[in-house]
């Protein structure tokens, strides 16, 4: 009887068993190259985070300098070499040459995440010059109330009043490890 068994035994079994061994081969290099992918963005979102982060000493050196000479005519004129620029502009970001103006808008040589921190201070303004100059259109904050004379769209519009402050775009650029590079923008009013 054992013998009549053993001639119907054609391999069937073992055949599904390697299919079903391939497959789980396959399932797992393929889950294992996801893993490497998402360890892949998480470690670039880890860079481009610490990137962001390390804007924040951009923004503070940018604005020690705007503090050190508010009230003077240095800031009527563009003065690249200072990184500030008395007139809005939007140059080319990615431009090296722009960057480089400026060796003293650089904070430290680089952080302890590795980011290198530049920064430039744009002018709200038309034109250099003082900012009451005729002709010359800057952003501020003004003393009379718009709302209140009827220059606003909306009945519960703020009304703004204080003392007229000048407006300053401060852009940061970081480069980073793996060609981490960010771009941040804040504006400050002194």
């Amino acid at each position: 009887m054992h013998a009549h068994l053993l001639k119907r035994e054609s391999g069937a079994v073992l055949m599904v068993v390697l299919v079903a061994l391939v497959a789980m081969l396959v399932s797992v290099i393929a889950l294992s190259r996801s893993m490497d992918t998402h360890h892949l963005v998480a470690g670039n979102l880890a860079f481009r985070n610490s990137a962001v982060h390390s804007s924040d000493a951009g923004v503070q050196s940018a604005v020690a300098f705007l503090q050190s000479t508010v009230g003077t005519p240095t800031l009527n004129t563009t003065a690249t070499n200072n990184g500030y620029y008395a007139v809005i502009a939007e140059p080319d970001w990615d431009d090296q040459t722009f960057w480089s103006q400026c060796s003293g808008c650089t904070v430290s040589a680089a952080d302890v995440a590795g980011n290198q921190v530049q920064w430039v201070v744009h002018r709200m303004c038309s034109s250099q010059g003082n900012v009451n100059a005729a002709g010359n259109s800057c952003s501020l904050l003004t003393t009379t109330p718009t709302a209140a004379n009827g220059g606003s769209f909306s009945a519960d519009a703020v009304n703004f009043s204080g003392v007229a402050q000048n407006y300053y775009r401060i852009s940061v650029r970081v480069l980073g490890p793996r060609n981490t590079s960010t771009l941040v923008q804040t504006f400050v009013s002194l």
